[in-house]
């Protein structure tokens, strides 16, 4: 019996009982679709990951104040300052696109008509360069404006459209902070949310020694802020500037007053929690295309009993035990097949939907749509065979008298 022959026959088995065989193969579909649902929206989140790390800058190191606990928090909190930046610029000019010093404090920001609450830094104007950021109008901070602690500001896009939402371009408007008054003099590109999910775009940035004397009444710093111009050489680099803020501060190894950092670091837990979504997903998936091919193994020795005359027949009219092994099994594989195409259906349905809900983009591996195949095919072999090979075992006399 050729191939076709057997598939042909396989179909006409399965449609004569089909709310059965649609059951059957119902844990095969669930199966499939998860694993091909999880995996392609897993994908779209890592992808919406990498696209806020480069957003951040993925050659980014940030120290800050304060020793990292087991728990991740920052403690024993000895202030970070100007010495320190200026510590770092000297010793690593060559490696670095610049030193960018902040200081942040979250504040009310108004207008003659508007008023929002921001995170307004003071910085140097190094941070452009080290951000690799784009003013969109007008300048951002200079030399001059820090050694004249101008009262001028740089504003981020969504602090803009709160403030300014019916000016398309606001350099030489005023906006307030506390009792200082600062004359915009640029407007910066989006830059969209940062690896843990904050607006990057509401903020407001000023002179760091404008901000320091006029507003926050502070010399130190919250974070220095500095990017490598050989993504390779991060992790040295980060090492070595720890190693030269331990000398001048004089703390030994293990027991820093200070944290550095790099923003790949930073994203680590969400790298690893997708990951484990990922991998856990596949296992309940897995367990599903398990309880489907239970099912599809229950369903062929019902089957087989059922049909143990048409085998003695078959059998008397010249079929041999490997045809009926072989039909049984193709049968069996055909039912998990079409589960398994139903399922990848599915999964791709629910991918697509997913992606529009939660507004990030899919990732189709069609790799794994084959692998989805390829295991479906698995679960109907090795579940199908034994109901297959017992009724290949049967005897035609015994087979042609049963009732």
């Amino acid at each position: 019996m050729g191939i076709f022959s057997a598939i042909k026959m396989a179909l006409a088995a399965l449609v004569v009982h089909k709310g059965r065989s649609v059951l059957t193969s119902l844990g095969i579909v669930i199966g499939t679709g998860a694993v091909i649902a999880m995996v392609s929206a897993a994908g779209g989140a890592r992808q919406k990951l990498d696209e806020r790390l480069d957003n951040v800058g993925k050659n980014l190191i940030l120290v800050r104040a304060g020793a990292r606990s087991t728990n991740g928090t920052l403690t024993d909190l000895k202030p970070i300052t100007n010495e320190d930046a200026n510590l770092l610029r000297r010793q690593f000019k060559s490696k670095l696109l610049g030193i960018a010093e902040v200081q942040a404090t979250m504040r009310a920001a108004s207008t003659r008509t508007r008023t929002c609450t921001t995170m307004v830094c003071g910085t140097s104007p190094e941070m452009r360069k080290v951000r690799a950021w784009v003013v969109r109008h007008g300048r951002f901070i200079t030399e001059e404006d820090q050694k004249k602690q101008a009262n001028i500001c740089v504003l981020c896009s969504t602090v803009t459209e709160k403030l300014f939402p019916d000016v398309p371009n606001p350099v030489g408007q005023l906006v307030r902070i506390d009792n200082l008054q600062l004359r915009v003099v640029g407007t910066l590109e989006p830059k969209g949310r940062s690896p843990i999910g904050g607006d990057q775009d509401d903020q407001i940035f000023l002179p760091l020694d404008t901000l320091q004397k006029k507003i926050a009444g502070v010399e130190s710093l919250s974070l220095i802020l500095t990017s490598v111009t050989d993504m390779s050489r991060l992790d040295k680099t980060k090492d070595e500037m720890a190693s030269v803020l331990r000398e001048k501060r004089r703390v030994k190894l293990g027991q820093e007053d200070f944290d550095v950092s790099t923003v790949q670091e930073m994203a680590s837990i969400a790298v690893i929690m997708s990951s484990t979504m990922h991998f856990l997903a596949i296992a309940i998936a897995s367990i599903s295309l398990v309880v489907g091919g239970i099912g599809i193994m229950n369903i062929m020795l019902v089957s087989v009993t059922e049909r143990t005359r048409e085998i003695g027949i078959r059998m008397a009219i010249g079929a041999t035990p490997f045809d009926v092994l072989v039909q049984f099994l193709i049968e069996a594989v055909v039912l998990s097949l079409i589960g398994g195409s139903i399922g990848v259906t599915l999964g791709l349905g629910c991918a697509y939907s997913l992606s529009w809900l939660a507004n990030w983009p899919i990732v189709i591996e069609y790799s794994m749509i084959g692998l989805a195949f390829g295991i479906s095919a698995s679960v109907g072999v090795f579940f199908g065979y034994y109901p297959a090979y017992k009724a290949s075992q049967l005897d035609p006399i015994e087979a042609l008298r049963y009732e």
